[in-house]
């Protein structure tokens, strides 16, 4: 009799266990899917659409930065740059640890990115965002490497 209960304690700490693993797998998406997130609100940045991208974005990053703050910066920042030539996937990664972030989960998302004046590589973090949703939560531009 022992044995049949504990192949039953067995098979449902299994089924737990993988149904927690589906969860978390499925609260922190894909890379594919971070790329796309990364992508879209990069289009905002490329239009100069910079007050939208900063209510989209995560609502930690919105802590940190006002709006007015933010279009400022990027205009200082993009201008000089120009029009976006071209922009390519340098991958996604998922981490448990990001710059200047508290432990957690984040998407950090690279591009390999070529301006009219410049080339350069943008580094997005995604974070899940209050609501779930997973939203830039940092971004920079830096000289290629």
């Amino acid at each position: 009799m022992i044995t049949p209960l504990r192949h039953l304690i067995a098979a449902a700490c299994l089924l737990v266990g993988t149904f927690a693993w589906a969860v978390e797998e499925k609260s922190a998406g894909s890379a594919e899917q971070s790329v796309q997130i990364a992508e879209s609100w990069l289009k905002l940045i490329d239009t100069e659409n910079y007050a939208q991208s900063w209510k989209e974005a995560s609502s930690r990053f919105r802590a940190s930065v006002t709006e007015e703050k933010w279009a400022a910066m990027m205009g200082q920042a993009r201008q000089p740059l120009g029009a976006v030539k071209s922009r390519d996937s340098a991958g996604a990664t998922l981490a448990l640890e990001a710059p200047r972030l508290p432990k957690g989960q984040y998407w950090i998302v690279r591009f390999k990115t070529a301006f009219e004046a410049a080339k350069a590589d943008e580094i997005i973090t995604l974070i899940a965002d209050t609501d779930g949703q997973w939203r830039v939560v940092t971004f920079f531009i830096r000289p290629p490497t």
